[in-house]
């Protein structure tokens, strides 16, 4: 590739970083969206820009002021491009949201929205025909509670320009109100300012080196921080082209990405573990064949816990059609830090180091021992970006030296102002000047490994254990779901300890008898945890987050409250088919009333 040169280091807002592209580079073709398998639309950095000045005037003619939140309930379509920039523009803030995914939790899934429109006090509610059916009790209800506008882009065709900024936009100006994804609580509102992510925007692209021969391609949501910042934002920063599809399409063909990747001579894209094993284990070899992976120079691996196995396999299946060790790339970030925190060396292998597992539990000490069965073996995320400080600290704050484990915190310009109208949380958080991630890590050799969650480890004879070891060793247990499982611990009240619970959801035709057993002498076997108690649910029981993480502490509450066992059985719905459903039901609804 070409030289490394940041066009835009001037540029204090991202308005003004996409003023620029527009007036630089008006013409070029920014974006391609395809949607199945066929190109959707195109958009152009002056397209978008005009596109956005649309929105942002319907949105002032709306009402929306300065300031204002205005959620965005979108699918991956030309409008969420358009009306993220249209906010901005009019100088609100963008609260990305995800639409609803299972028929059978609508209701579930409007409760949490209502509570995300009463913690961000948003004014408006983008939203497609498709969806808005849907959302109707909420748009009811926020109708009468804060005057909450439901707009959908087909009422913005019309709509005439803005200005390029709203008075008095300023670096320290929000730019963005990003929900965590509540793997592990509630959610709470991340405040990004234009700074925030001006500073992670280029600390991203100087860590992988992005310059004019980079091309981007994503299937992630738009309404979550990988997708969002690092591809959708870097990619237009950084002025590369961007092919895009929709979750949906990658989840039901995993080959759409890699082709887009080698039709477009992709260089740089990003995934959580799951993805690149999904798309190892799932993708047909006869749906390989033309498949020239060899443009692919960043993987970036990120979002979840990164296991050796997926590394290995997916490297493996497509070395073939020329996929190359070093291009899979681990990453650490969490949203409180904008998005990206440590990067791995660009251009080496993954790096793993192999720990005595025993005195990493029982002492919190890494201590490097060869590959074996009394061995935890672990993928570097990397060395911290450069504008980035990493450090390992002890319940206490104090800092803790190289190779022993405790919560990993840090401090730059890319973490967050706070959590938006949550002062206590926001006070734990940042703390003494730095922000506690909660992540539990060390350093090795300089490069931060990651281990688990300081709420995720369950206690059981005086030892630590991690909930996501004792779930990988149960998903090896013929007849479980991969990804329905959930590790948590319980209080006996009776004996004043807490108890293991173990929830896994089983395939509709695995058999049910003897499966507890197993699973409870597998975990054993693995880790030396053995699981008090075992339960068995039916698949889709367990929540997710929209990243596509179990919700374990959720879990934890529907077991005590006797629930769990009595949720299971929605299958997944997604795409057209839920919104069809919908859209019959509303019409149906209609012709009853009148």
């Amino acid at each position: 590739m070409s030289g490394f040169t940041d066009a835009l280091a001037g540029e204090t807002t991202l308005i003004g970083a996409l003023e620029a592209r527009a007036g630089r580079s008006g013409a070029q073709q920014w974006l391609t969206l395809y949607a199945r398998d066929r190109v959707a639309c195109t958009l152009s950095y002056r397209e978008l820009w005009e596109g956005a000045g649309r929105w942002a005037g319907h949105l002032r003619s709306r009402g929306v002021e300065a300031g204002d939140r205005v959620l965005l309930v979108l699918p991956t379509e030309r409008a969420f491009y358009e009306a993220y920039w249209g906010i901005l523009r009019a100088g609100a803030v963008p609260v990305p949201a995800y639409p609803p995914v299972r028929l059978g939790r609508v209701e579930e899934y409007l409760q949490g929205l209502r509570g995300l429109i009463r913690n961000s006090g948003a004014r408006a509610l983008l939203t497609s025909e498709a969806v808005r059916p849907l959302l109707r009790p909420v748009q009811e209800a926020g109708e009468g509670e804060q005057g909450l506008a439901f707009l959908v882009p087909g009422e913005v065709s019309g709509s005439s320009g803005a200005p390029a900024a709203a008075p008095g936009a300023a670096p320290e100006d929000l730019a963005l109100l990003q929900y965590t994804s509540g793997s592990t609580g509630s959610q709470k509102g991340v405040m990004l300012t234009h700074a925030n992510l001006l500073a992670n925007l280029r600390a991203i692209g100087k860590g992988v080196r992005l310059g004019p021969d980079d091309v981007a391609v994503s299937w992630l949501p738009l309404y979550h921080d990988m997708g969002l910042i690092g591809l959708m934002l870097g990619s237009l920063y950084w002025g590369i082209p961007l092919v895009a599809l929709s979750p949906i399409d990658f989840l039901r063909r995993p080959v759409r990405w890699l082709r887009a990747m080698s039709e477009h001579r992709g260089t740089v894209s990003a995934g959580p573990n799951f993805a690149y094993s999904l798309a190892a284990r799932k993708i047909r070899d006869e749906d390989l064949k033309g498949l020239d992976l060899s443009c692919w120079r960043v993987a970036l691996c990120g979002a979840e816990p990164i296991h050796p196995s997926t590394v290995e396999g997916f490297t493996r299946r497509f070395a073939p059609r020329g996929f190359r060790a070093e291009a899979f790339f681990p990453a650490y970030g969490l949203a409180e830090n904008t998005l990206a925190v440590s990067f791995a060396d660009l251009g080496q292998p993954p790096h793993l180091e192999h720990v005595d597992a025993r005195l990493l539990e029982t002492q919190g000490r890494a201590v490097p021992v060869p590959p074996g069965p009394d061995a935890r073996t672990l993928v570097s995320v990397g060395r911290p970006l450069e504008t980035i400080q990493v450090g390992i600290a002890d319940d206490a704050g104090a800092a803790l030296p190289e190779g022993t484990r405790g919560e990993v915190v840090l401090r730059g310009p890319s973490v967050m102002a706070g959590y938006y109208g949550n002062p206590e949380a926001t006070a734990r958080t940042l703390a003494g000047g730095w922000l506690h991630t909660g992540d539990l890590g060390f350093f090795v050799d300089g490069r931060l490994y990651i281990c688990g969650r300081k709420k995720d480890m369950v206690i059981k004879a005086g030892r630590n254990y991690f909930a996501e070891d004792l779930e990988a060793a149960a998903a090896a247990v013929p007849g479980v779901r991969p990804g329905g499982l959930a590790v948590f611990a319980v209080e006996n009240e009776a004996r004043g300890t807490e108890e293991v619970v173990l929830v896994a959801e089983v395939r509709e035709d695995a058999p049910r008898e003897g499966l507890a057993e197993t699973l409870r002498a597998r975990v054993s076997e693995a880790t030396g945890c053995r699981p008090d108690r075992i339960v068995l649910v039916a698949p889709h029981t367990l929540a997710k987050t929209s990243s596509g993480k179990i919700q374990r502490f959720k879990a934890r509450q529907w077991y005590l409250d006797g629930s769990l066992t009595s949720r299971g059985g929605e299958r997944r719905t997604t795409g057209l088919w839920i919104y069809a459903k919908a859209w019959l039901r509303d019409k149906l609804r209609l012709g009853r009333n009148g």
